[in-house]
């Protein structure tokens, strides 16, 4: 996820979306593509050392970058399944193949398809660059990597790890697929992003 420098204000904006619901559909949870809220209370991984142990608490701008990751996406690897689901199908089999064909690698769905609420709440906090993303269609996907333990992490030889893995299901399936890590201009690339090349 690329970021740029965000006012307070604007971060308070992606907030105040967050809990409004302003396409008042269903409430999914953050970057789920789940149509239906998780029961994140029954998550063992949402308290102290749960499954963002490994992110710092403060992003770059002195955010509480722990707040931001749950509330986009409270239960990262119980969401897989149904992120997998809400893809286009061509970007799920992507997905499936690349997992099936390298079981000791380990990643979810950290966002996949957003809803317009999403959407805004990730231009606002500077995780995305634009309104008309191909995320809001479920023709991208991004992939967080897990350590031995469950907890996401980002380290930039795991994410490698996932893009030749993605690549290569990609090419086993004929389908044409793009990665962030290509993207110039986002702050660490965008390791975790993957989208369809579609005519």
């Amino acid at each position: 996820m690329a970021r740029t420098l965000l006012s307070p204000c604007l971060w308070a904006l992606g907030i105040a979306l967050l809990g409004s619901g302003l396409d008042g559909g269903p409430q999914a949870g953050p970057g789920s593509g789940s149509r239906a809220s998780p029961d994140v209370s029954a998550n063992p991984f949402n308290g102290p050392g749960g499954v963002y142990a490994k992110i710092p608490a403060r992003d770059e701008f002195g955010r509480d970058q722990l707040a931001m990751f749950r509330a986009w996406n409270p239960d990262p690897v119980g969401n897989h399944e149904a992120n997998l689901r809400a893809l286009n199908p061509a970007l799920a089999r992507v997905v499936r193949t690349a997992q099936a064909d390298n079981p000791g690698l380990r990643f979810v769905i950290g966002s996949g398809w957003r809803n317009g609420r999403l959407q805004r709440m990730a231009v606002a906090w500077g995780w995305s660059r634009t309104h008309d993303s191909p995320h809001r269609t479920g023709d991208a996907v991004d992939l967080w990597p897990l350590d031995q333990e469950g907890r996401v992490f980002f380290e930039p030889q795991a994410q490698n790890r996932i893009a030749t893995a993605l690549r290569k299901a990609a090419a086993k399936l004929d389908v044409p697929i793009r990665w962030g890590g290509h993207f110039h201009g986002f702050k660490d690339l965008d390791r975790s992003h993957f989208e369809l090349v579609l005519p």
